[in-house]
């Protein structure tokens, strides 16, 4: 950790700790646990936001350049439908995963935390 802000998302991202709805719906002022950014009827849930939201498409497409040029593609498809959707993996928690996709995440945290803030 470096001290910055997108490494601070990163932790609670880790610690399953980030503000989204699923964890703030009986305090928040919507009092939902549905993303409202895509408004598609889900649960924000931070899988959500960094691999489906449409809000955050381009934010998530620079995040998927990056992890195919270090995994396949055809690895990382494999990976996402046997475990956690590769969440791990993006968040640096899986011994494979490389200090590029860790900078990566930090970068699209910080840019959909901007957006919806």
């Amino acid at each position: 950790y470096d001290g910055s802000f997108g490494s601070q998302l990163l932790f609670a991202v880790r610690c399953k700790a980030l503000s989204v709805n699923r964890h703030t719906w009986r305090w928040n002022e919507w009092n939902t646990k549905l993303c409202l950014q895509c408004n598609r009827g889900v649960e924000e849930t931070v899988e959500h936001v960094v691999l489906e939201c449409s809000k955050y498409e381009h934010e998530q497409e620079s995040l998927m350049d990056v992890v195919c040029e270090q995994y396949r593609e055809n690895q990382w498809n494999a990976r996402c439908v046997q475990e956690d959707s590769g969440m791990r993996y993006l968040v640096g928690l899986d011994e494979e995963c490389s200090m590029t996709v860790v900078y990566a995440m930090k970068n699209f945290l910080l840019h959909a935390w901007n957006r919806q803030h």
